[in-house]
């Protein structure tokens, strides 16, 4: 029996040698859960009414409904897309001849291109650094020319600008964007390019 008790501690302890010297170390108890003991109540899943289940149930499908709608018309606007594309490749290819023979016969094509007529006639603009000022002139056209002082620009190139081209073209909503144009040609020349 003095051999079992030996055992047993032998079991219940574990030794290791650390720098030469031997160290024992109580074994880990277990501990036992006595059979009479409470488990904790597991999680119960709530309690839902009938008409609470009824209304989930409706807007689940309602959700699954709008789902696939969302679906069905993003296929829908592909579809149309692929239409239109084609559509215009189509119109493209019968125009093109038709438009190339107005052009040989020197008759005006009814079917416009991509891009738009000019709203207004193209102009160049001559700008000239002088001792007194800045010469803005349109070219081939004289009686446009004028020399803006650099305290006018000193205060504001667009004023300038705009003074000009009211002055000796008309108003923007005629000319179109000619001031945009004649105050980029004031501020390279102010800047020396």
């Amino acid at each position: 029996m003095a051999k079992k008790k030996k055992q047993a501690d032998k079991k219940s302890k574990s030794t290791k040698k650390v720098n030469g010297k031997k160290i024992t170390k109580p074994a880990e108890s277990k501990v036992e859960v006595p059979k009479d003991a409470k488990t904790p109540p597991e999680k119960k899943e709530k309690d839902v009414s009938p008409e609470l289940a009824e209304l989930c149930k409706v807007a689940e499908n309602g959700k699954a409904e709008f789902e696939k709608a969302k679906a069905e018309a993003e296929k829908l606007r592909e579809k149309a897309t692929d239409l239109e594309k084609q559509a215009k490749a189509a119109y493209r290819d019968a125009v093109g001849p038709y438009r190339e023979a107005c052009r040989k016969a020197g008759v005006e094509c009814e079917f416009a291109g991509s891009r738009g007529a000019n709203v207004s006639e193209q102009l160049r603009f001559l700008v000239e650094k002088t001792d007194a000022g800045v010469r803005v002139m349109v070219k081939n056209r004289s009686e446009t020319e004028e020399v803006i002082p650099f305290d006018v620009l000193k205060k504001s190139v667009n004023k300038a600008a705009a003074a000009y081209t009211e002055k000796h073209l008309g108003p923007r909503e005629v000319i179109g964007n000619k001031q945009g144009t004649v105050s980029n040609k004031l501020r390279a020349v102010l800047a020396g390019k």
